[in-house]
């Protein structure tokens, strides 16, 4: 009797282990889809990536603070920003770092921007971004908050920095 007490505890332990194991990646993923769908688009993946009253901040350091929120703010922040092939860039998710609870998560992570330049391809940018992530009802998880920390901006700025020119729609 005590060995098969044992064997559900096993199991369950092994099931919660593959859940979270799964919501780890699944919001990673994520995070990869609001890498690709700024670079490459569709607008409608790369907003998909926030829940509806989603924000995106910029910390004042570097560069000045901005925030782009909810559907309308962050498309905007989408059309105002340049993307392939008009301009080919990568923003590469390096070192996620993920904490789930149920069914919201924080995530750490460096997001690093290469871009193209016509002396040759250069790391333009870095930054350390803070999620918050919340599964939603259709169990994909999405980003309700990201802070990007500006560790790092190139003076060579070639094209002109994104969201010079959208002071109007940031808040």
């Amino acid at each position: 009797m005590g060995e098969k007490e044992d064997r559900q505890v096993t199991v369950t332990s092994v099931e919660d282990a593959v859940r979270a194991l799964q919501d780890e990646r699944a919001i990673v993923r994520t995070l990869y889809q609001y890498a690709h769908g700024l670079d490459y688009g569709p607008e409608e993946a790369f907003v998909d990536v926030f829940t509806p009253d989603g924000s995106w901040r910029r910390v004042a350091g570097r560069r000045p603070e901005q925030t782009f929120a909810g559907r309308a703010g962050l498309t905007q922040m989408y059309r105002d920003h340049v993307h392939a092939p008009e301009y080919y860039h990568k923003h590469v998710v390096a070192n996620p770092y993920v904490d789930v609870d149920g069914d919201t998560a924080r995530a750490r992570s460096y997001l690093i921007l290469v871009a193209e330049h016509p002396g040759g391809p250069y790391v333009r940018a870095f930054s350390r971004c803070s999620d918050r992530l919340v599964r939603s009802a259709d169990g994909v998880w999405r980003v309700s908050s990201r802070e990007a920390e500006l560790e790092c901006w190139s003076a060579s700025d070639f094209p002109p920095a994104p969201w010079t020119n959208s002071s109007a729609h940031a808040k």
